[in-house]
């Protein structure tokens, strides 16, 4: 609740001034503060320079390529058999996919294995890690990596060209041997010649390297109107960076060929397991042919059986097309069931059904499309459940299609066959021996001719599939930045220096809202509506905090704070109607100055020859005698007890003969009640016959109630305020007294004022004043520290 009542105290005192808003005073409140600027401004700049010297610099290296997208880029027809092929084993890319697939991690992770980039080093250079790609005087092969040499790198120190150590090891061993520790098994030969003596070496998982090397890579389509992908990949080493990119766009096209030429790779494996059958077939029927001469003695074929022999030659070769499609429907059926599960496709050079041959086609690029996708996409993707849609519906089309035409071809095939028992019955009637010549000569002709067809498909085949090209083009070769992108030197030096402002500017910031003490004279006219009536400048402490030996000043000095004693006497004559002599210090808090500003306002006024008697009536901490080095034996508490008179107790202080003091004397058990007996009175009036000023020096206020019994007996009450010690919410207490007039001609005393740069501008006697009262033997001996010390505002 205190807490609360200060902040709202500084929040009230701030609102009222917010109209009378003074630039040089808010200014000044951060010059206090000034050395804090240079201190955090030179320690940024130092950071921000650590920071340049150690952080590799990251360069760019961009490159572009064309996807040939009919929709979009490059289209129209290259003639001949090589549009045939293209039309048939060819497929249209969507731009957006193939910029996914290049970005994949499987090509990213294919890159890193023929690259070796998951071994890299690296060497210090003074305060900079130097990367070694391609520059390593070692070349590490691993076998076997350990989990260890995945976590913690592995040093490797030159002893000269042939011997080395690893890590912190004692032993020395020789290049290209075999070696098995902690980090795994490898093999350690030598590199290129460099002048680095201790290497690091960093194992790095594939797939995580793969990760961090595509956060680096990005592709981006520069136009939505063109083809045209643009790749950038950032790294610290240039050489790095374009052999990343051009290995990636290499593997990027040898998948791409490669998912191309699966159809034609596939139709090669079938044609060459059937020519292998074929071959023996019809080695095994020539065979039969020879021996068959050999063994009949057969020369010459008679017209009538050469008649007979080329009908049913011709049969057997229509009987033998249509077995071929047969056979050809149910390998495709077979395919269609199996798809998916290696099974090979069917070559649809054999099959002269368009629609057929149309629903194949788009069966493969459908099936190499949901390949492609598997491998770059989850399967609950929505573009893979599409295909996988139009897959099902095409492999129903076909099967449909293919149970169709092979019953056609049972139909073609019982026709044939019935031919082919009228000419084998007309056979009969020819001599056995040339009958059976015929039908061995029959089976050679029908192998020739098969095998003669495979052939020729299998030379197509090979020629689609090596006229093949990719779907994409190189347009500018990887070109990296002359100057690094990261980090950027004028951005961190201006960060850095707005850094070393701005750190400053809040932690004065957060001391100014966190500090709710009294800083200015101006908090405690606003807060309090009690007038100044002067300001006393801060003395020197020494290292316990207790005063020192300026405690009591000399009055015939010329220092600042001896004259701001001697403003404050000549305004003692503004108070009330200017015969105020009976003066009551009173405070908040022990601390603030009451025994101090009372002694020495005593002591300035016996110098102006007036006689003074100070009155020490705090009987709970009394202070006075500690300060003046008097003995507090008796004292003003033997008086109010009726033990004596008071010139009885009243001791001269030795400041000046016209200055004499009346201790508190033993500390009562009963204070209060002492100064409410009725003889507080009959003292002072005593004393105002003889003396011209009576100043009493009373408990703080704000603890006990003493003060408030002294006051209705004064003719006049100071109250000592001091400088970044008073609490802002003591003001209201103040502010209170004089609303409800308890204590009779308040002012307000502002005590231990620190006049550095952040306290304001031209309060009391501060600044040019200081400079001409000050005494010459203290100009000469303040040093620069002191002057520093001074200007901060430090105590």
């Amino acid at each position: 609740m205190k807490d609360f009542q200060s902040n709202g105290t500084k929040q009230d005192i701030f609102e009222e001034g917010e109209q009378d808003f003074n630039l040089k005073e808010y200014a000044a409140r951060y010059l206090r503060y000034w050395y804090l600027f240079p201190i955090f401004l030179f320690l940024s700049l130092t950071v921000a320079f650590f920071y340049l010297q150690v952080t590799q610099p990251i360069y760019s290296t961009k490159t572009s390529i064309l996807i040939k997208d009919e929709n979009k880029g490059l289209s129209g027809s290259q003639g001949d058999i090589l549009s045939e092929l293209s039309s048939q084993f060819g497929g249209n890319k969507l731009v957006e996919n193939e910029l996914e697939i290049i970005k994949s991690q499987t090509l990213m992770e294919q890159v890193i294995k023929e690259l070796t980039l998951d071994v890299s080093y690296s060497a210090n250079d003074g305060l900079r890690t130097v990367n070694l790609y391609k520059t390593s005087p070692i070349i590490i092969k691993p076998e076997v990596i350990n989990p260890l040499g995945f976590q913690e790198p592995l040093i490797i120190h030159f002893e000269d060209s042939t011997h080395f150590r690893f890590n912190d090891e004692d032993k020395l061993f020789t290049f290209n041997q075999r070696f098995n520790n902690a980090w795994g098994a490898f093999v350690v030969t030598k590199g290129v010649n460099s002048t680095y003596k201790d290497v690091k070496i960093h194992f790095t998982e594939v797939k995580n390297l793969a990760e961090e090397m595509l956060r680096r890579l990005s592709v981006e389509q520069p136009n939505v109107k063109s083809t045209v992908l643009e790749l950038t990949y950032e790294d610290t080493d240039i050489q790095r960076s374009k052999d990343v990119l051009n290995k990636l766009l290499d593997v990027y096209v040898q998948s791409s060929l490669s998912d191309k030429n699966s159809e034609a790779s596939n139709t090669l494996k079938f044609i060459e397991n059937r020519l292998g059958l074929i071959t023996g077939e019809l080695g095994d029927v020539e065979k039969d042919v020879e021996s068959y001469k050999t063994n009949q003695g057969i020369t010459d074929i008679s017209a009538e059986s050469q008649l007979f022999l080329e009908n049913i030659k011709e049969n057997d070769s229509k009987l033998n097309e249509v077995n071929t499609k047969i056979s050809i429907l149910e390998s495709v059926d077979n395919y269609i069931q199996n798809a998916g599960e290696g099974a090979v496709a069917p070559a649809t050079y054999m099959i002269d059904d368009p629609v057929l041959v149309s629903l194949l086609t788009k069966f493969n690029e459908l099936e190499l499309q949901r390949e492609r996708y598997a491998r770059t996409t989850s399967p609950n993707n929505p573009l893979l459940q599409t295909i996988n849609t139009q897959l099902a519906g095409t492999r129903q089309s076909i099967r449909e299609n293919v149970q169709n035409l092979k019953r056609g071809m049972a139909v073609t095939k019982r026709n044939l066959e019935g031919i082919n028992t009228r000419f084998s019955t007309g056979l009969r009637s020819i001599p056995k021996k040339e009958r059976e010549f015929v039908g061995i000569k029959r089976q050679q002709s029908i192998k020739e001719e098969l095998y003669l067809y495979l052939l020729q498909k299998r030379e197509e085949t090979a020629l689609a599939y090596a006229s093949t090209v990719t779907d994409s083009r190189l347009i500018d070769a990887p070109i990296s930045s002359f100057k690094p992108i990261k980090p950027k030197r004028s951005l961190i030096w201006l960060g850095a220096g707005v850094t070393g402002l701005a750190i400053p500017l809040v932690l004065i910031n957060l001391l100014l809202l966190l500090n709710n003490t009294v800083q200015r004279r101006e908090e405690i006219e606003k807060a309090t509506r009690v007038s100044v009536l002067g300001e006393i400048g801060q003395m020197k402490t020494i290292v316990n905090g207790t005063p020192g030996d300026e405690s009591i000043i000399k009055m015939t000095s010329r220092s600042a704070v001896a004259e701001q004693f001697r403003a404050l006497r000549t305004n003692l004559q503004y108070l009330g109607d200017g015969n105020c002599r009976v003066i009551m210090f009173t405070s908040s808090i022990g601390g603030e100055g009451k025994s101090f500003v009372s002694i020495n306002l005593a002591a300035s006024l016996a110098y102006a020859d007036k006689r003074v008697l100070l009155i020490g009536l705090d009987l709970r901490k009394p202070t006075l005698h500690d300060r003046l080095g008097i003995p507090n034996k008796v004292g003003a508490s033997n008086c109010l007890i009726g033990q004596g008179h008071a010139e009885d107790f009243i001791q001269s202080t030795g400041v000046h003969p016209k200055f004499e003091v009346l201790t508190s004397g033993p500390i009562p058990p009963n204070p209060s009640e002492l100064l409410a007996n009725g003889k507080l009175p009959q003292l002072i009036a005593e004393m105002r016959e003889k003396y011209d000023y009576i100043l009493i020096d009373s408990p703080p206020y704000g603890l006990v109630t003493d003060s408030a019994l002294i006051a209705d007996h004064v003719d006049a009450s100071l109250y000592i305020v001091r400088f970044n010690y008073t609490i802002l919410d003591h003001l209201r207490r103040i502010g209170d007294l004089h609303r409800a007039r308890r204590f009779t001609n308040l002012s307000v005393v502002f005590n231990g004022v620190n006049y550095g740069a952040g306290y304001g501008y031209g309060y009391g006697y501060g600044g040019y004043g200081y400079g001409y009262y000050s005494d010459e033997t203290d100009n000469k001996s303040v040093t620069v520290g002191s002057r520093l010390k001074k200007l901060v505002g430090k105590s």
